[in-house]
């Protein structure tokens, strides 16, 4: 006949899970750690991104201008540059573009620095309410080869460099007002959430213990050392994982929920198992009866059931 394997109680397998635990960080603690490697300097990822205007240049999107009829119109009036520029971004454009660019990324290498360019201001422009248009470099070589062509000035790819640094420094205070609206609001929206997760976390609920600890270890110093491990082990899963109310509300119903229903859901006991509770919770029902801390006919009530289940 197959021997039994006996199943363990739910505080048995907590405390060996902690255990387990807390070898498994000691582990990792005494583990030398790796210097993850960077592969983009600073000075790399800055030459990366200055390279984002090329775009404008490329076969994908070299035809493609914001529109010189009405540019030309927007600049016989007396709207700033930025302004213009703003205009000119219409959904229209913006939906040719990013398809554009799609086709870039499909055309090239996963790897490859136009797919990575091209992957980076599709991101830019799909989080445009985080990351403003003035901030995209694309947009704005684009924005500024139209201007070009519209004037009759030659733009070309070497040029571009120095008419995006005219066009950031004609600009240089809208758009550093811009950022700082831009930055306070992402504050403000920070603050807002932060507000609303405090709101909605609950404070944590204070739990009375069952039994005051200074009682628990009274007891506990008058098992017998031959028993007294079992017993701690019993009484573990009956105060720490069933989490009795006060002992002074403690009833038979609460006894036979314990006995009958969220012991065998909680631990499988086999017989051995529930023969040692039942051991264990009388030892402590007589103990607190002793010391006057059980309601009036628990204990009678509590033994009867206890030597009948």
């Amino acid at each position: 006949m197959a021997k039994k394997i006996k199943q363990k109680k739910s505080g048995m397998l907590k405390r060996q899970q902690q255990k387990r635990q807390k070898k498994m960080i000691r582990r990792r603690q005494s583990m030398p750690r790796r210097v993850p490697q960077q592969s983009n300097s600073p000075q790399q990822l800055q030459q990366l991104l200055g390279t984002l205007p090329t775009l404008a240049f490329e076969p994908e999107l070299s035809d493609l201008s914001m529109g010189e009829a009405e540019l030309k119109t927007l600049l016989e009036g007396d709207k700033t540059e930025v302004d213009i520029l703003m205009e000119l971004l219409t959904a229209e454009f913006i939906s040719e573009l990013d398809q554009r660019l799609a086709q870039l990324v499909e055309g090239n290498s996963e790897k490859s620095i136009k797919s990575i360019l091209a992957k980076a201001t599709r991101h830019q422009i799909a989080n445009s309410e985080k990351i403003p248009y003035l901030s995209n470099p694309v947009l704005i070589a684009i924005f500024l080869k139209t201007r070009a062509s519209v004037e009759g000035v030659e733009l070309d790819l070497a040029g571009m460099p120095v008419a995006m640094e005219e066009f950031d420094r004609r600009n240089h205070d809208f758009i550093q007002e811009l950022t700082e609206k831009i930055e306070g609001s992402e504050k403000d929206d920070r603050d807002v959430e932060r507000a609303e997760e405090l709101l909605e976390e609950e404070p944590p609920e204070e739990r009375i213990p069952a039994i005051e600890d200074t009682v628990y270890n009274k007891f506990v110093e008058l098992v017998p050392d031959e028993k007294r491990e079992q017993v701690e082990e019993d009484l573990e899963v009956f105060l720490v994982d069933f989490q009795p109310p006060p002992v002074a509300e403690w009833d038979l119903d609460l006894v036979k929920h314990f006995m009958s229903k969220w012991f065998f859901e909680n631990a499988n006991p086999l017989e051995e198992d529930l023969e040692s509770m039942r051991e264990s919770l009388s030892s402590m029902f007589q103990f607190l009866a002793d010391e006057e801390l059980l309601p009036d006919g628990f204990l009678a009530a509590a033994e009867q059931y206890l030597q009948n289940s």
